[in-house]
Formats: C-alpha cells, structure tokens, sequence
C-alpha cells in the first residue's frame, strides 16, 4: 500500500514538472523580464496554443502552429479564422493583464495609420474593418524597439531570421501579419517548434497583434 501511495506521489510530481516545462515559454527571457512578466507572457502562450487546439481539432501542438502560419501567409488567403477566435474571454482577459502588468508597453507602441492614405491589408476580415474606420485613424500596433521584450528577443532567441523579421518593425513600421506569416513560414519547420520560445514569438508578432486591434475596432 505504501509502496503504491509513493508510486503515485512521483507520478503527480513528474507530471507537475512536465506541465511547467511545456508552459515555460518565455523561461529564456527571465534575466530581462520581471516574474510578472515572464508568467502573463507563458498564460498567454498557453492561450493561443489552446485556440489553436480547439481551431485545428488536434493535438499536435507543433503542427497547429506551423498550420496557422502557412494559413495566415496564403495568397490568396485559405484560411477561416473567425472574429472569435481572436476575440475571445481569454484573449481578451490577457491583454488586460499584460497592461495592467505594465507589460503590454514593454511588447508593443501604437503605430498610427490614415486610412485615406494607406491600405493595410490584414487577413480575410480586414475588409469589415476598413470599411468601419474609414474616415478614422486605424491605431495599430507593432513591437516596440525600445521595449524589454523586444531587446530580451534579440539577446536571447537564437533564430536570427525570424528576429530579423521582427525587427523589421523598427524599420517599416507596421508589416501586413500575412507578410510576417509568410516571412516566418518560409524559415520555419514544424520541429523549430519544438523550441518555446519560438512559439512566444509566433503568438506576439501574430496572434495578440490581431487580438489588439479587433478590441480596438470591433467588427460589427
């Protein structure tokens, strides 16, 4: 009897530490990031890998992710990704606590955009959204050159394509996802998955940056 109560406390540990281990997305960025920020950057990951889940109907993590950046990338677009799926409970939950973590700052800056005088081209739904704001500045937002998650990227992330991609930002300004999508798809194999933080930065330079700008401009 004791010997199976033993059995089944090592069980409960390991699977513990194994969920930690997959959870720890932004574990690399800890010495430029606080504790706060480094466990609403994992819930956050953890939420996107979720929707995935749920939008692809399996559970082949590193495959859902590669299928959603060779989705978004397509030209013309052949993917169905609802409103919904980005604006969400949850998403929308993250968001909150990344701003209220004064983390969100560190992650992104406004990017101002006259829509009488520059088209963004977004993903299948962008339509409903210009057609909204029209006569209205279309406030996006992009990775912010100066902010600590950026900077812990460059520092720490080993891919240096795909930061190139990011950086890119800094350069241009703001980048169609679709370009970014596409960018990363053509660099990327579903075992570089395999890395977390890899999965970090395809839901930041993704995932939340169309999670922020439905909450600002809510299709209706």
């Amino acid at each position: 009897m004791t010997n199976k109560i033993l059995l089944l406390f090592l069980i409960t540990i390991l699977f513990s530490c194994t969920s930690q281990k997959e959870s720890n997305y932004a574990g690399k960025l800890s010495g430029c990031l606080n504790e706060n920020d480094i466990k609403v950057l994992n819930e956050a990951t953890l939420i996107f890998r979720e929707e995935l889940a749920k939008h692809y109907n399996q559970k082949n993590d590193n495959k859902n992710f590669k299928s959603y950046i060779e989705d978004l990338s397509a030209m013309p677009p052949n993917h169905d990704f609802s409103p919904d799926f980005y604006v969400n409970e949850k998403a929308v939950e993250i968001i909150k606590k990344l701003k209220e973590n004064r983390t969100f700052q560190k992650i992104w800056t406004k990017y101002e955009v006259n829509n009488s005088e520059q088209e963004i081209t977004l993903v299948s739904f962008s339509d409903e959204i210009e057609e909204e704001s029209e006569q209205e500045e279309l406030i996006t937002y992009v990775l912010n050159p100066d902010g600590d998650y950026l900077k812990c990227l460059n520092s720490n992330y080993t891919n240096e394509t795909i930061k190139e991609v990011l950086n890119a930002q800094t350069k241009y300004g703001d980048i169609s996802p679709s370009i970014i999508a596409g960018a990363m798809n053509s660099k990327l194999k579903k075992e570089d998955f395999e890395n977390d933080m890899t999965k970090l930065v395809v839901a930041f330079a993704l995932y939340y940056n169309m999670v922020n700008l439905l909450i600002d401009h809510p299709i209706k």
